[in-house]
């Protein structure tokens, strides 16, 4: 956190608290990812990365408070087990005009950089990234493609608040994955509408369509924070979901450490992609009658503050 002040000029991480969470992230880090040297100089280099911009942000909104008031209105938001085809639909309706998706550009600096008014060291850094990583794993992007100017998932922005599920999708970091799941999600999400509206200030703030499968467990935060999203939940047989992400995760650990237990992530991951299907469900059937699933019901343990128009396919 100091580098991070000492290479920005900047004192003010924000109001949220990220001590604890950055903390319980490195002491997991440094005690169960097996991370080769490679993967923790990546590691540290991208924990400094947030922080940075953490306080460009906060600097940001110093000089122009307006950027709260701007509206993130009736987001569309793909969600479902993760290889339901969830990038495939992402990247489909980010083909319309009228919308307006993250690219991995941005959510690896979703804030503006000092002297980069046409965003050139962002392009930059997020090129060099997908090049690192195709040399590191090839095999990777035949499972996923990362490519710098794509549409990326914005749970890369919950990294910001460091109660993310990005950690968990590319390390074995489990006692920080359990801890993230016990804590309340309403701190993220607004931290992530934040980041959105600066997002919506650099560029003309159309509707967006957002993606994270990482969605479907946090739903009732989800619609707390925009409760006129618009969901739309893909689903595919949990028995092929399983066997394809566990195959992913284990390409995507052994970017970062060459000691990757295979079975014991893809248990671990069992568990928490039922987890997920079970907390989906729940919401949904008490939210969302099956008489009458256009309507979503007033009720604040369903996250909703409208009480109206909500739509789930």
């Amino acid at each position: 956190m100091k580098k991070a002040q000492q290479k920005t000029g900047l004192q003010d991480f924000g109001p949220e608290e990220v001590l604890e969470p950055l903390s319980r992230l490195i002491e997991s880090i440094n005690t169960e990812a097996n991370l080769h040297p490679f993967g923790r100089f990546i590691s540290k280099q991208r924990l400094l990365n947030v922080l940075q911009n953490r306080l460009y942000a906060q600097e940001l909104f110093r000089q122009h408070p307006e950027i709260l008031e701007i509206e993130i209105k009736a987001p569309i938001i793909i969600t479902g087990l993760q290889r339901t085809g969830t990038t495939r639909l992402h990247r489909l309706l980010s083909a319309h005009p009228d919308v307006r998706t993250l690219s991995s550009w941005e959510a690896l600096n979703p804030i503006p950089l000092p002297n980069d008014a046409q965003n050139k060291k962002r392009l930059q850094f997020a090129s060099l990234a997908e090049k690192a990583l195709r040399y590191m794993s090839p095999d990777f992007f035949a499972i996923h493609p990362v490519e710098a100017q794509a549409p990326e998932e914005d749970v890369l922005l919950n990294d910001m608040s460091f109660v993310s599920a990005v950690p968990e999708a590319t390390m074995w970091v489990p006692s920080y994955a359990l801890w993230v799941e016990e804590q309340n999600h309403l701190m993220p999400y607004t931290y992530l509408k934040k980041v959105l509206q600066i997002l919506s200030w650099q560029n003309s703030p159309q509707r967006w369509v957002l993606k994270t499968p990482q969605h479907l467990e946090y739903l009732a935060a989800v619609f707390q924070v925009f409760p006129d999203a618009k969901i739309i939940h893909t689903t595919r047989d949990p028995i092929k979901v399983v066997g394809s992400f566990s195959s992913m995760l284990y390409h995507s650990y052994r970017v970062f450490s060459d000691k990757v237990d295979g079975e014991k992530v893809a248990k671990f991951w069992l568990r928490k992609d039922a987890q997920m299907a079970k907390k989906s469900l729940a919401l949904s059937n008490r939210c969302f009658p099956r008489e009458n699933r256009s309507l979503w019901q007033h009720d604040a343990k369903c996250g909703s503050r409208t009480g109206t128009n909500l739509s789930v396919h």
